[in-house]
């Protein structure tokens, strides 16, 4: 009965935690603690650049050719603090979905080798036995394939059928909810 449960488990755990790791728990917010200071500085620069546009756009120059070149001089400081401030941001942002991606799938294969190793291990244990009056007809010998046990439902026919089952519920509740 042991293994009915944690099989059970496992299979469920494989379904529902990589997606929830992806969308509702986002490892990589642990990330934005280290690189916020460097976006609050590359903002700050901005800012200042902007500041300095404002300033020499007010200010009262010697000619309209030199107020020109100050003001695209100006223009070109923050078009380039701008630019360093998106860079940043896209490197942050591709850290963030590969930090979330890699917990994806390190879940996944993790439950999946638990589940393998479970399987192997007891492969030639019985999960569940069914009573002789209920037939299994021409699934007998492939649902209890290793362990020899007549009318036994085998550990990896069980994981096959947990991890099949839940994951088409799990599709199920989640294109219903989309």
């Amino acid at each position: 009965m042991t293994l009915f449960v944690l099989i059970a488990l496992l299979s469920l755990l494989n379904t529902i935690l990589p997606d929830f790791l992806r969308k509702y728990l986002k490892i990589s917010r642990l990330w934005v603690a280290r690189n916020s200071s460097e976006l609050r500085q590359l903002q700050k620069e901005v800012d200042s650049a902007r500041e300095q546009l404002e300033e020499v756009r007010n200010a009262e120059h010697s000619g309209e050719y030199a107020r020109t070149i100050k003001i695209m001089r100006a223009e070109r400081k923050v078009s380039e603090a701008a630019a360093k401030l998106k860079s940043a941001r896209g490197v942050e942002n591709f850290m963030r979905m590969g930090i979330d991606t890699a917990a994806f799938y390190i879940s996944k294969v993790l439950l999946s080798l638990i589940t393998v190793i479970v399987s192997i291990r007891n492969r030639g244990t019985p999960v569940l036995v069914i009573d002789e009056s209920i037939s299994l007809a021409p699934f007998t010998g492939l649902l209890s394939f290793p362990t020899g046990v007549a009318n036994a439902i085998s550990v990896p026919a069980w994981a096959f059928s947990c991890n099949l089952t839940f994951r088409l519920i799990y599709g199920f509740v989640k294109n219903r909810g989309a």
